[in-house]
């Protein structure tokens, strides 16, 4: 039996908008040199990169997918829900997106005093001096740390200080996966869980599932080959749409370019759904 054709695609990257490495223009030109079949730009809780530089993705026309990263917490966990095809207008997901740069913010200020206060020497200056201007998030603390010397590379810092297990760690959002999910629905998007494996997400899925959620990351840089392929059998049994990302945040030693290849069969019901 003949294997379907692959696509080359990266569904799930970031910018200096939230807390990527690469300006857009950047992460444009590595997309346009890496030639991808299908791509998104899911900044974390914000749609900056299509309001600000929609202009640089025109050239890739139905290529470019819109996408966006929502940060939820549930359970005492975060979770990361993505919506795709939203349209792109000031008042998108307005509420969900609302004002989240200032609320990041005040988030580091709470990580960094929890960290001053366990004896770590760290400041918000320190922080912000890793964002180039954007939303500022865990990464960029954790590169702090790294600078520092408090840790020894980015895993260490969330391993040991910032992680959802560390006594540093503060949630991003009071937002509910359930109130992002309706709220990409509603707009016409498509809601897919983030990362699976990550802070045990997957155990909710069911309950996501009933909230409406309408697709999951099956392949992603945080999966090892086993994981793929249970989520991909999860994937058909609960009718869920399939995505691939590599979560780019910049170029790495491991992924020095964004994007992962997939069979063209498991992405066309996203594709169908995104590109209708």
């Amino acid at each position: 039996m003949s294997r379907s054709p692959s696509l080359t695609v990266d569904l799930h990257m970031h910018t200096t908008i939230s807390d990527g490495r690469l300006a857009p223009s950047e992460l444009v030109d590595l997309i346009a040199a890496t030639g991808l079949d299908y791509f998104s730009i899911a900044d974390h809780d914000t749609l900056g990169m299509y309001l600000q530089h929609g202009e640089m993705l025109e050239r890739f026309g139905r290529r470019a997918i819109s996408g966006v990263e929502v940060s939820t917490f549930a359970q005492g966990r975060e979770l990361h829900i993505l919506g795709y095809g939203v349209p792109i207008g000031p008042a998108t997901l307005d509420g969900v997106l609302t004002d989240r740069k200032s609320v990041r913010r005040e988030r580091a200020v709470q990580i960094v005093t929890k960290l001053q206060e366990q004896g770590v020497r760290i400041s918000m200056d320190d922080v912000v001096r890793q964002t180039g201007g954007g939303m500022i998030g865990r990464p960029h603390i954790a590169r702090a740390l790294v600078e520092s010397g408090a840790a020894r590379d980015i895993s260490d810092a969330f391993e040991r200080h910032i992680g959802s297990s560390c006594a540093a760690f503060v949630p991003s959002s009071t937002l509910t996966p359930a109130e992002a999910i309706a709220a990409i629905n509603a707009c016409g998007g498509v809601s897919v869980l983030a990362h699976p494996t990550r802070n045990a997400a997957e155990e909710l899925l069911d309950s996501l599932v009933d909230a409406g959620l309408r697709g999951i990351e099956v392949w992603s840089t945080s999966h090892l080959p086993h994981d793929a392929a249970r989520l991909r059998t999860k994937a058909r049994e609960r009718n869920l749409v399939m995505t691939a990302g590599t979560d780019f945040h910049g170029p790495t030693e491991a992924n020095p370019r964004p994007g992962t290849s997939v069979d063209a069969e498991d992405l066309q019901g996203f594709l169908d759904l995104v590109l209708r």
